[in-house]
């Protein structure tokens, strides 16, 4: 009977410890400094896998046509609370690079026959966001991505340089500079 006692003792406990830390853990990933799950910067570039995605119009599109340019790859769904909660720092983001060599593009992986993104973009506000859409399946794979909000960083050849997974404040002086970084960096 004591071992049943304590058995079940030990679930509730860490059951309490696992829904207290995760608690924890999403207010810091929503709260107003923006702080992420985690910004990896790479040594080396990566690769990432062939996708394409689509656009409001139903036209496909690749990386491919921004190469040249640095590409904030931002992946998201309309049904996530923290990728909702940072689209507008990625619009002000994307205003305030607008004329340098340096692109925000978002792609929603939500189911297709759910609202469209660009609707929800619109009602949003931030018209100046690409409203495009991605299997996410297949884009999750190719960038070796499990959780949304992810932006991936890629240089102007089309490699990875660096990964935020979470919410991001992009308004933040260190994801600014992140970015002004790789902007800079001419390997």
């Amino acid at each position: 009977m004591r071992v049943i006692i304590a058995s079940v003792l030990v679930v509730f406990v860490g059951l309490a410890i696992f829904f207290g830390a995760r608690t924890v853990f999403t207010n810091l990933a929503l709260g107003d400094k923006g702080i992420t799950l985690g910004v990896v910067r790479h040594d080396s570039p990566r690769a990432l896998g062939g996708f394409s995605f689509s656009d409001e119009k139903g036209q496909t599109h690749t990386l491919d046509a921004w190469h040249g340019q640095i590409v904030i790859l931002n992946l998201w769904g309309t049904w996530c609370p923290p990728c909702r909660e940072e689209m507008p720092a990625l619009g002000r983001l994307q205003s305030d690079l607008t004329g340098e060599s340096i692109v925000v593009l978002t792609i929603n992986l939500d189911r297709p026959g759910q609202r469209p993104p660009a609707l929800w973009l619109q009602e949003a506000g931030l018209e100046n966001l690409p409203a495009f859409h991605g299997q996410n399946k297949v884009i999750l794979g190719a960038t070796n991505t499990s959780v949304v909000p992810t932006t991936l960083i890629l240089d102007r050849q089309g490699f990875e340089r660096a990964r935020i997974t979470g919410a991001a404040n992009w308004d933040s002086k260190r994801l600014r500079m992140l970015i002004a970084y790789y902007a800079n960096n001419k390997e």
